[in-house]
């Protein structure tokens, strides 16, 4: 006989005692749970503090920073006339704006807007934001100036002349000299440079061409070297001759067109090359110029014996790269045939295992040795 609805359902509700404990514990986490809702929903979670003023400080921050940003913008300038104080309502970064003006406190010049991409800091994007806004005037022709652009003038209670190589601070301030380019010829003198002409003040650093043709009619050449008179003791001036591969950078200094950048370049590429076998090759140099090279070419020699070849046997990886003469590939093409074929013996290895035809050896055989 099948047993009645309500037993069955009796027995289908049946739990044993480790079930009812699994009730009561669930009960009570959920009447913790609840519990827990309940207040926090009641707490005050309010903040104790007061954020009003710092608030209100924000605010006046972020009004006074959007102030300023429309207060700085990009407007047509003059870089060799604009102010401090129009610079600082100028739109470029303030590292730009100091070193603008610290070059031409120096007295450097503008002479073209791309002149300004030289300053130090001022990397393309910024030149590229402003160059429509640079305006330098283009300058009148000198035969049509009747006086310089320069304001700078000789005191007027001062007249008479000066001879670069012995006047003192004292005398080049009274002709115009500011401390900057007085300094840098009196440097000049120390380090053993001589003016023959009075055009060689242009050599000095800071000294442009305006403020030459301020000076140039004071200008008297009197101090003429020891040793520079002929037996009728008759002065003149003597012809300079260098030797490019023993000179130091006071002699090269000498030179007419040669400051201290170029004479720095000069010994730089010197010690690169091991020394020069010819003295066209000084318009190898980085940015000399052709010009410069022509005025100085009678004044100077090469003496080849003096260059410090390199001794392909034995050299390096980094002592064959480093030459101005050798690419990459014809220094692993010389180590990939030496270790092949052991030590060179001849030029004519030497010309089998550079690629390419013999233009390459033509320029590099002056400088190595199979010794």
């Amino acid at each position: 006989m099948e047993k009645p609805f309500r037993q069955l359902v009796k027995e289908y509700f049946r739990f044993s005692k480790k079930d009812r404990n699994g009730i009561i514990v669930l009960v009570v986490l959920i009447l913790l749970l609840i519990s827990g809702i309940i207040i926090v929903n009641n707490l005050n979670l309010k903040a104790n503090y007061d954020f009003s003023e710092f608030k209100e400080a924000l605010e006046e921050w972020e009004r006074t920073k959007k102030s300023e940003l429309k207060s700085k913008r990009l407007f047509a300038f003059n870089p060799n006339t604009i102010t401090k104080e129009q610079l600082d309502s100028l739109s470029i970064p303030e590292f730009v704006k100091n070193n603008l003006l610290s070059y031409r406190s120096a007295g450097g010049k503008f002479e073209a807007p791309t002149d300004l991409a030289k300053i130090y800091g001022m990397n393309d994007s910024i030149f590229k934001l402003i160059e429509k806004f640079i305006v330098i005037p283009e300058s009148v022709p000198r035969e049509e100036q009747p006086k310089p652009a320069d304001t700078r003038e000789l005191p007027k209670s001062y007249t008479g002349t000066f001879d670069p190589n012995s006047a003192d601070s004292i005398t080049l301030s009274e002709f115009g000299f500011n401390n900057f380019q007085a300094s840098n010829l009196i440097s000049y003198r120390k380090s053993g440079g001589f003016f023959s002409t009075s055009e060689d003040v242009l050599k000095i650093y800071g000294v442009d061409s305006t403020f030459y043709n301020i000076i140039k009619d004071n200008i008297r050449i009197k101090t003429v070297p020891k040793n520079d008179f002929t037996k009728n003791e008759e002065k003149t001036v003597r012809v300079i001759k260098v030797e490019l591969n023993s000179a130091g950078k006071a002699e090269l200094m000498q030179l007419p067109g040669i400051g201290e950048v170029f004479a720095e370049r000069i010994l730089k590429y010197r010690d690169l090359l091991g020394g020069f076998y010819k003295k066209e090759q000084l318009l190898e140099v980085y940015n000399f110029p052709e010009e410069t090279y022509s005025n100085i070419a009678d004044n100077i020699v090469a003496d080849s014996s003096r260059i410090k070849k390199i001794r392909v046997n034995f050299a390096e990886y980094s002592d064959l790269l480093r030459h101005p003469y050798f690419e990459n590939e014809h220094v692993e093409a010389l180590l990939d045939y030496r270790e092949k074929n052991g030590p060179f013996r001849s030029f004519d290895q030497l010309i089998q295992s550079l690629p390419g035809d013999t233009v390459v050896f033509d320029a590099v055989k002056v400088y190595i040795t199979c010794r």
